[in-house]
């Protein structure tokens, strides 16, 4: 008897690794593998076979959260429409020898139109690679319009991002830009602590900035996503950040390499003086940064005291200049400093780029509203006049006099924005393969709340494991 299965129409019941590993083997499309309560250890599963749009292969616990991964696992998923569901990976032990950051993850997507859901992976072992990873197979090709949701990524002590979305094998100068990935993440939960150096964060989205994304990361919850310094970096072009929260982050979401970026309707917040918390960090150009809400008492000092930072440094380089973009209707309240910071870090631009260095112009900040509440010191800070380098146009501040500053007026609340006005100042209105109007969502003052931990994460987990989220302490 090669495997214990009970089948039931195309329900295949596994209860051990090498159960599991023979069942994937057979699986035809529509089939679904559930993993009886238990633990899998040394799982060392590829998926190879296609399912299709009507009848994916899925491999699933049979109940939510009691399937356990760990030891020496990793998983493949090789074929198209395949979807992984309710595993908790957990108490891993792989050879960190055999692993490298930039590599495969434990769970690594190499097909198109796979789905991850309601996962929880917690501290796993003390390799150094992502947990989910989208890489090119050997014959080059790139993933597409994969889907991770409702997963929850706590405790990752170890080098390289929680999840590492590639269309190219490494970061390079020369070739063809890297093809459009349509990948979505969404109603995510990430808490993680922090790490020495450039360690990796939440999120990364490519390689390089001539590259092109076109992923959806939307509602997903950062809650002391602490890792290093940028907590999202979007490193490709045309990438959407809608709805998102960040509570107490330790760093910022960074539109890192990649022009026209957009980011609207995301929550920063600090409910507390702990740390300093960030909201966004700004490079390149032609990006559309509406509607966020800024609530950060304590902010950042190595970046600069501000809710978000626009570049220094030269146009299109490792440290690319942030200009020529749309912020619209974003508010801060209370944030700690200014709200725009027009020259962050740019002594250390000026060292590392000389006189190639410029400073950031031509952005249009139209219709904004600052609250000070004796937090915010100022509307922006900037070097050899830059401001008078932007356009100000509608925006509203309480708090602080802006009587005769060109653009600004004082006042309790903003003026809102015309649909007319909108179509004249945005750039564009859309992103190919992302289904939604900026318009539409920028006409419509923000009336989100912050996401909490019972919209996101797997619907299965009412505690999570640790306490890092609430007391900013970690302790394995």
């Amino acid at each position: 008897m090669l495997f214990a299965t009970c089948v039931l129409a195309d329900n295949i019941t596994v209860s051990t690794t090498q159960d599991l590993v023979n069942a994937a083997s057979t699986v035809t499309p529509g089939d679904t593998i559930l993993l009886a309560d238990g633990t899998y250890r040394d799982l060392r599963l590829s998926v190879t076979t296609d399912g299709t749009s009507d009848k994916m292969i899925t491999i699933k616990a049979q109940n939510p959260g009691k399937a356990y991964i760990s030891g020496n696992s990793a998983i493949e998923l090789r074929g198209d429409y395949i979807h992984l569901s309710g595993l908790y990976f957990k108490d891993g032990s792989r050879n960190p020898g055999e692993w490298k950051t930039h590599g495969p993850g434990i769970v690594s997507i190499y097909a198109d139109h796979c789905e991850i859901s309601d996962c929880l992976f917690y501290d796993f072992d003390k390799a150094n690679s992502s947990y989910i990873s989208t890489n090119l197979d050997e014959n080059g090709h790139v993933p597409q319009f994969c889907h991770i949701h409702h997963c929850a990524f706590i405790g990752k002590t170890t080098q390289d991002q929680v999840i590492n979305l590639n269309n190219t094998r490494k970061k390079t100068l020369e070739g063809e830009p890297g093809k459009p990935m349509y990948h979505r993440i969404s109603y995510c939960y990430f808490s993680n602590p922090p790490k020495k150096g450039n360690a990796g964060g939440g999120i990364r989205v490519g390689y390089w900035r001539k590259d092109y994304g076109r992923c959806l990361i939307d509602h997903n919850l950062f809650e002391r996503q602490d890792s290093e310094a940028e907590i999202v970096t979007s490193k490709s072009m045309e990438n959407v950040y809608f709805a998102n929260t960040f509570i107490n982050c330790r760093g910022t979401l960074n539109f890192r390499h990649g022009d026209k970026q957009v980011a609207l309707n995301n929550i920063f917040i600090g409910t507390d003086e702990m740390y300093g918390y960030g909201g966004m960090y700004i490079w390149g150009s032609n990006h559309i940064i509406g509607n966020n809400f800024f609530y950060l008492p304590r902010t950042m000092k190595d970046r600069g005291f501000a809710g978000i930072y626009f570049n220094c440094g030269p146009k299109a380089s490792e440290h690319a200049l942030a200009y020529d973009m749309t912020v619209v209707s974003n508010t801060f309240v209370a944030v700690q400093g200014t709200a725009f910071n027009l020259a962050p870090m740019y002594d250390r631009r000026l060292k590392a780029f000389g006189d190639k260095t410029e400073l950031p112009h031509d952005i249009k900040f139209v219709n904004n509203y600052i609250s000070s509440h004796n937090k915010t010191k100022a509307i922006w800070h900037e070097e050899n006049g830059n401001s008078a380098k932007q356009t100000w146009k509608g925006n509203v501040c309480s708090g602080i006099d802006v009587s005769g500053i060109n653009g600004w007026e004082n006042g309790t609340a903003p003026k809102g924005i015309s649909i007319d006005e909108l179509n004249k100042i945005l750039p564009y209105t859309s992103i190919e393969g992302i289904d939604m109007d900026f318009v539409k969502i920028l006409s419509t003052p923000l009336q989100d709340k912050p996401l909490n931990k019972k919209i996101t994460g797997p619907t299965w987990c009412d505690e999570y494991p640790g306490n890092y989220a609430e007391t900013g302490i970690f302790v394995q």
